[in-house]
């Protein structure tokens, strides 16, 4: 069992597969020992690094979620340009207007 599994290591260590990856195409060897192009590996099939249905759910909630907050901030802080441009202020003690959008924007998280 340790020599399969050296053998395998071996294997894995001078040749380029990869255990994520697709293998790449190579001659098989026979018990013989005379490689046969005919005969090549299989290719692997590409692993996610997320390993999961479940995982890949929580990634596009999270993406969803994400697209809105977006979506929020960027339309609250066109607001507040416009109404720093309007009240002529960046202080929101001295624009009331300014203040009234950052209170809207906080209470919106």
């Amino acid at each position: 069992m340790k020599l399969l599994l050296s053998t395998v290591a071996v294997y894995l260590l001078f040749s380029s597969a990869s255990a994520f990856g697709v293998a790449p195409k190579q001659a098989a060897l026979h018990a013989n020992g005379v490689c046969s192009p005919d005969s090549a590996p299989t290719p692997t099939r590409r692993l996610s690094p997320l390993f999961g249905r479940a995982a890949a759910v929580r990634a596009a909630t999270k993406g969803k979620t994400d697209a809105k907050k977006a979506k929020i901030n960027a339309l609250f802080g066109k607001r507040i340009i416009m109404t720093v441009k309007a009240g002529g202020s960046a202080d929101p003690q001295a624009n009331g207007q300014l203040a009234q959008v950052i209170k809207a924007a906080k209470a919106n998280r």
